[in-house]
């Protein structure tokens, strides 16, 4: 892992890139073990305190934060660190939250989170959490749980973009299961980048943008992310990026091209997506009550 792999938490972004709303949480030591306990431990963490006003709550300062965003932003896009629990989105629909039980379960439930945990915690040795989560605006270290206002956009104007060397060399569409044919995005996005490449002093990067709707097609940067596999090349491989010279623009132009993208490989289990499915069913049960 990349030692920089920090610098891609929204709080450490260089100063002057624009996007979307967002707030950034650092977890504090109690979340932080919570979320690396083996097991399922979810439905006796949550079913009674944060629906009902009895009992002791055991991330009171976390479910604080968290309501006083949501308060702000209504519903939210979740990250933690430099990922995001994609492999959980057959379950959260779109991956729009709205309370802090759903985001509790998705990083527990995901198995890209674990992931990254794994990789945090082999390149931070020496980890200092703090005793309460705090509200971050500052560059940050630790974990990071990023609530970014969501916004319905639409899926056929957002593309991923390849940096390398500082040099934009391949444009993707982002979501593959759409038709899409309009080649000027890349005159587009080029022009976009040229204004923001001299903020951003890594070399290496992949940025995710949005066009806004006509007329004015404003150019929203979504996210920035590092060069590495698991940041998903989209109608590239790497292989090709790796010796690309000029930028080169794919979309996906017929039915034929359609690409229906596969997380399964993350998935715990089905019995796990059901379990799941039968919390969300408990919670609002005892939201009724």
């Amino acid at each position: 892992m990349n030692n920089n792999m920090n610098q891609f938490c929204r709080v450490n972004w260089p100063k002057g890139l624009k996007s979307f709303k967002s707030k950034s949480i650092r977890l504090s030591q109690e979340v932080v073990s919570y979320l690396k306990e083996d097991g399922i431990l979810l439905n006796d963490v949550w079913k009674r305190p944060p629906l009902q006003d009895n009992g002791t709550k055991r991330f009171p300062e976390l479910e604080q934060l968290v309501n006083e965003i949501l308060d702000d932003f209504e519903s939210v896009f979740i990250k933690l660190n430099w990922r995001a629990p994609l492999d959980c989105q057959n379950t959260f629909q779109d991956m729009c939250f709205q309370d802090l039980y759903d985001i509790m379960m998705a990083l527990k439930y995901s198995g890209v989170i674990m992931e990254m945990i794994e990789d945090y915690d082999e390149q931070v040795i020496d980890q200092n959490h703090p005793e309460k989560c705090q509200l971050v605006a500052q560059p940050s270290q630790g974990y990071l749980l990023e609530l970014k206002k969501y916004y319905k956009l639409r899926p056929n104007a957002e593309f991923r973009c390849f940096v390398k060397n500082k040099k934009l060399i391949g444009i993707s569409q982002k979501n593959l299961y759409l038709i899409t044919e309009d080649e000027s995005v890349k005159d587009k996005i080029q022009n976009y980048f040229n204004k923001i490449v001299d903020l951003i002093e890594i070399d290496n990067y992949v940025l995710d943008v949005y066009i806004d709707i006509p007329p004015k097609e404003n150019i929203i940067l979504v996210d920035l992310n590092p060069w590495q596999e698991h940041t998903r090349p989209k109608l590239f491989t790497y292989e090709e990026l790796d010796i690309f010279q000029e930028c080169q623009l794919r979309l996906v132009k017929n039915k034929d091209m359609i690409v229906q993208e596969d997380y399964s490989g993350y998935r715990e289990s089905v019995d796990i997506e059901t379990l799941i499915q039968q919390q969300q069913q408990e919670k609002q049960q005892l939201q009724q009550q």
